[in-house]
């Protein structure tokens, strides 16, 4: 029996969606959307050494989790019906994928732990058994939902968070090496011609490097939001920023729920809550309240800060932000005898580079 293993080897070579292809994040996503939308990720795996007509005996797709996350994400594994995958520098969901694909359900993920997904022997086995398939050719793989529910993502380490421990693709199989062992032997006559073509290309060059295109600084026209202690007019190091348009940072975090209540009875004026975070900076969020007496009904919820008033009271909502929690605030003005809740909805919003 022998065995393939590889990590993803570019960043080209795994991404995710979000409403946007992305391939230059830290981490990739799995699930759904607090709107519903489907988050899906993709991998690339180069120099399949695999021979046509191998048998899959088995094969595993392993993700490291990046954040923790405490609710179920349900998928289904496919593969890129390719003979020689290329590259995710767009979205590659339009793509022919695999008849074979495997369900894999993921309660609930731990940052820094490697999930391992079920025997995906049947997907790989489809790709290998393609008429032009050849050893050494790229593989791909794509999640598909599965009956995931709303706001509910996984996240696991892209090529661009950590290059070992982005998605890595083990296969064993059995068969015959002799077709791998003999495309080695017709190499080394291309790479002696192209050997030859690349000699001619110095005269060039200097030439092409003439070009006044690449001398002239770009201005930057953005917005960048530096750490505390560092000086956003001297730095573009992206670990020293919160934000910076130059990159695709800003991606949806985590939506935090909580009711808070005054008693005006009891001669309450104001109410506070809050809704902690692990960010460690002060985070970009959007927060919504809905101000009510009793149940809700279909009342909507409002953008906030918000204000409102009946005939004889007037209410308001506010927040505070801190590098932890996001403080809540109700209050009331006027005659009430009666109990307010204050119903906050916080989206969190964090630079998906991991800054």
């Amino acid at each position: 029996m022998s065995q393939y293993s590889q990590r993803v080897s570019t960043g080209l070579d795994d991404g995710y969606y979000a409403g946007e292809w992305i391939n230059n994040g830290s981490s990739v996503g799995i699930g759904k959307n607090y709107l519903g939308g489907v988050v899906y990720s993709a991998f690339r795996f180069n120099n399949v050494n695999i021979p046509p007509g191998a048998t899959i005996t088995s094969a595993y797709l392993k993700l490291k989790a990046s954040d923790n996350t405490g609710s179920e994400v349900a998928f289904k594994i496919h593969g890129i019906d390719e003979d020689d995958t290329a590259n995710f520098s767009s979205d590659p969901n339009g793509r022919s994928k695999t008849t074979a694909s495997v369900n894999w359900t993921l309660a609930s993920v731990t940052a820094e732990t490697e999930y391992t997904s079920p025997d995906i022997k049947t997907v790989i086995q489809e790709i290998i058994d393609r008429g032009s398939w050849s050893s050494g050719n790229d593989l791909g793989l794509i999640s598909a939902d599965n009956g995931t529910s709303n706001d509910r993502i996984d996240r696991f380490y892209a090529y661009d968070g950590s290059s070992t421990k982005c998605a890595l693709l083990e296969i064993n199989y059995t068969g015959s090496s002799s077709s791998a062992s003999v495309s080695p032997s017709p190499s080394p006559t291309p790479s002696a011609s192209k050997s030859l073509s690349i000699s001619s290309s110095p005269s060039l060059s200097p030439s092409l490097s003439i070009s006044p295109s690449p001398s002239p600084v770009e201005p930057f026209f953005g917005l960048k939001i530096a750490k505390s202690g560092y000086n956003v007019l001297e730095t573009g190091d992206p670990t020293k920023l919160i934000f910076s348009s130059d990159y695709g940072t800003l991606k949806y975090f985590e939506k935090l729920t909580t009711t808070v209540e005054l008693d005006a009875n009891a001669g309450d004026i104001a109410c506070q809550g809050s809704v902690t975070h692990d960010l460690g900076y002060y985070p970009y969020v959007e927060v919504f309240v809905r101000v009510y007496i009793g149940s809700p009904g279909n009342q909507p919820f409002e953008y906030c800060p918000f204000a409102g008033s009946g005939a004889t009271v007037a209410y308001n909502a506010n927040y505070k932000i801190t590098k932890t929690a996001i403080t809540l605030y109700g209050e009331i003005v006027g005659m009430s005898t009666s109990t307010w809740s204050f119903e906050f909805i916080v989206f969190v919003f964090k630079n998906d580079l991991t800054l």
